[in-house]
């Protein structure tokens, strides 16, 4: 795949300032939603009655394995991560990188970058900016189709943690998908950035399982981030009845200390 030094200099000026971008959106995406710390509660719970769908409790902590995979396709760069996550009580957030392969630029400055500003994003409390509640969002219904609720997402201010685009949830009121675009673009670089973020329940608790992120942008062209989820425990429980895990490092590692 070639040195670092020659990698980044295939991909700057442009591409290296969307993996900023990208590094910012991870970050946001992965606190977007009623995922929110135990401080929060008093926050989310008085709004349940008037949002168009379910405010679940708030998740106080987990331990997750995450698989991150990044892909320029101009480039032809392509790069993946798996790491053990964990968000605490206190609402702090670590990582331990377990395996990695492809570009060594990729994986550097999107995949492990994007970690490190997750860590941030939680340690000056910016995930609550990202909920969707009525001080973040005005919510507008729309025309429902298979037995499931759509409404769309405005968001009340223009903030890099917000996003436009339609919640899509179950007749009984689970948050099932959200799609659409970052409100405020990374940089003059990113043309858009548009995001499906995926959610499920694991263990009956309802979480993220899923990103998929493309961004359009100048000279660079088309750029891909995907990230999974594996639950090994949720609030202090362990996940029973996990899928496969996603490598071997998951169950290997699951364990060890995080950064």
């Amino acid at each position: 795949m070639g040195t670092c030094v020659q990698e980044c200099s295939a991909v700057n000026p442009a591409a290296t300032r969307l993996f900023a971008g990208a590094c910012l959106m991870l970050a946001v995406t992965t606190t977007l939603g009623p995922v929110a710390h135990a401080q929060d509660t008093a926050a989310v719970q008085p709004q349940a009655a008037v949002l168009p769908f379910r405010v679940e409790p708030p998740l106080r902590s987990y331990v997750a394995i995450r698989r991150l995979e990044s892909e320029n396709e101009r480039h032809n760069k392509e790069a993946w991560l798996v790491a053990r996550t964990e968000l605490r009580e206190d609402g702090t957030f670590h990582y331990e990188v377990l395996e990695e392969g492809g570009s060594e630029f990729i994986r550097r400055k999107v995949l492990r970058e994007a970690l490190e500003k997750e860590m941030i994003v939680h340690r000056e409390g910016r995930a609550r900016r990202s909920q969707f509640t009525p001080d973040n969002y005005q919510f507008t219904p729309q025309p429902n189709a298979d037995g499931l609720v759509r409404v769309g997402l405005l968001p009340r201010r223009k903030d890099d943690m917000l996003m436009k685009g339609t919640l899509v949830a179950a007749a009984d009121g689970d948050i099932l998908r959200v799609e659409g675009d970052l409100v405020k673009r990374p940089s003059f670089w990113t043309k858009s950035v548009h995001l499906v973020r995926h959610y499920g329940r694991v263990d009956g608790t309802h979480v993220p399982v899923r990103l998929d992120m493309v961004a359009q942008v100048r000279l660079a062209g088309t750029s891909t981030l995907r990230v999974t989820y594996e639950y090994l425990t949720i609030n202090g429980r362990p996940v029973g009845d996990r899928p496969a895990s996603l490598t071997r490092a998951a169950t290997a590692l699951r364990t060890a200390a995080p950064r």
